[in-house]
């Protein structure tokens, strides 16, 4: 748990220290977006590739090189003085990271024993709301009380935590086994998936296919994805990506939820710092405090959905939609309070009323996908469907910031049409306004714009989520007997007893 939530922290944490990186670092803007980039795309190539490796290197061996890469290049990334070279440290900490989510959940799933198997998948569920949101706050505080160098430094002590207790008390549930390398899979998985990522997160500022660098990694995209497929099965004996499991019902409708949840999820991240910070003009604190208010009301759901869980006759895909249904109208709740004077107060009754379904249906979700997917299987079926919540993700921010941004324009040319001389409150404002009162005027008229522009997105959202409520559904009813782990995943060394007890 600890490892994923680094992890899941640090999609996050880096995005409000970047205007202090930049300019410590001499980088433009666009420039030090490829932080975030880079890391992003090293996460989406190795997800799915964390199976093959947990079998091919041992899940103890793999699992603890991961964290322990994943530390070390954090205090690598804090050590760096170029753009450069913190860029392609971000990639390797971005792909360690990548190792983390899976080999993590399958550890939980096989170390509870089978009559805890929701108990233990919505402690990993609890997580992942979690993770992200505390990213930008404590990133904003390191920045500001200590230096961003310490957004990553931040990193190293619970690592080397993690990364020791995991080579103390895990143990492989089998050998690892000598497999051929796929390289041409996996090349064309970081070809197809890499291009896809980098068009995704480079879109907007680059106006998208008016650009020819996306133009031509938006064809690689679909031409790396595709041979990728193909390769994987039809073209090799050894694939490193199982995408036959793909072809159940569980796997494949498990996948598209997840990729509506993760464009809900991370459009919300892109929309609400937005809102508060350029509209409320709210400190990054107090920004942060709003987002605290989702946090806490999730991780106040997770006795509930233990509760529930543990309760054979509920059928938790009925949960799940109904929450997903309920999170919906909470932002366009949301959207409806969006206005340039609303202030924090507004906000917190639909802040916790969001955290309290968000948490009845991610958390749950987890425990139908792990309770549906054929358990010799569930390395590849996670896979596949961490890596649809990643890839709506981020189809989900770059969706909602070009959304946003051509809203704003939308509104901006609406409102000016009706701001002439013949209006008396606009002659009214010229006039008490002085030298400066047309950029005053035009200054109202952008924030009025923007926020117009929030709103519509927030309902955007809910109106999406309210669209995808139904797709828990198509995930079969979980069998009457919990799918059972393979063997004990923790054990300690066999020379004491009294530790084996402990761990």
């Amino acid at each position: 748990m600890l490892a994923v939530l680094l992890q899941l922290a640090d999609t996050t944490i880096v995005n409000v220290s970047l205007p202090t990186i930049d300019g410590e670092l001499g980088a433009s803007a666009d420039e030090g977006t490829w932080l975030v980039t880079s890391y992003i795309i090293a996460n989406v190539i190795v997800i799915p590739l964390s199976p093959w490796l947990q079998a091919r290197f041992g899940r103890r061996a793999y699992f603890a090189a991961s964290i322990a890469g994943f530390t070390l290049f954090s205090a690598l990334c804090g050590m760096a003085n170029s753009l450069s070279a913190e860029i392609a440290l971000r990639f390797v900490q971005g792909a360690f990271g990548g190792g983390l989510m899976i080999p993590a959940q399958q550890i939980l799933r096989d170390t509870y024993p089978p009559k805890d198997l929701g108990k233990s998948q919505a402690l990993f569920g609890l997580l992942v709301p979690i993770g992200p949101t505390i990213g930008p706050i404590l990133g904003g505080y390191l920045t500001d009380n200590l230096s961003w160098q310490w957004v990553f430094f931040v990193n190293v002590v619970p690592g080397i935590v993690a990364c020791a207790l995991v080579l103390w008390v895990l143990r492989d549930p089998e050998q690892p086994k000598k497999m051929r390398v796929d390289a041409i899979g996996i090349a064309l998985l970081a070809l197809g998936l890499g291009s896809l990522q980098y068009v995704l997160e480079r879109g907007e500022r680059l106006d998208w296919w008016s650009d020819a660098q996306i133009v031509l990694f938006t064809v690689l995209a679909i031409v790396g994805s595709a041979a990728f497929v193909w390769w994987e099965l039809r073209g090799t004996k050894t694939p490193a990506v199982d995408l036959r499991v793909m072809g159940q019902r569980p796997v494949w409708a498990s996948t598209l939820t997840f990729f509506c949840m993760g464009f809900a999820f991370y459009g919300m991240f892109i929309l609400q710092p937005l809102y508060t910070q350029q509209t409320m003009r709210l400190t990054t604190s107090l920004s942060g405090d709003f987002m605290v208010l989702r946090a806490l009301a999730v991780m106040a759901m997770y006795p509930v959905v233990n509760w529930l869980v543990g309760k054979p006759k509920v059928d938790m895909r009925i949960v799940v939609a109904v929450s997903t249904a309920l999170y919906g109208f909470t932002w366009w709740w949301q959207g409806q309070l969006m206005t340039t004077t609303a202030d924090f107060d507004a906000f917190v009754l639909a802040q916790i009323a969001g955290g309290v379904v968000l948490g009845l249906s991610y958390m749950p979700f987890n425990v139908v996908v792990m309770r549906a997917v054929d358990p010799k299987a569930v390395g590849p079926s996670l896979a596949l469907v961490r890596l649809g919540m990643q890839i709506g993700g981020s189809v989900g921010s770059a969706a909602i910031v070009t959304y946003m941004s051509r809203l704003a324009v939308s509104h901006a040319t609406s409102l000016q049409d009706g701001v002439t001389m013949a209006r008396e409150p606009v002659r009214a404002f010229l006039a008490g306004h002085g030298a400066h009162a047309a950029a005053a005027l035009s200054g109202l008229v952008d924030g009025q714009a923007n926020v117009l522009a929030d709103a519509d997105a927030a309902r955007l959202l809910g109106a999406i989520l309210l669209l995808c409520a139904p797709l828990p559904l198509l995930v079969r009813k979980h069998r009457s007997r919990e799918a059972q782990p393979s063997r004990i995943a923790i054990a300690s060394r066999p020379t004491s007893g009294k530790a084996e007890n402990a761990a």
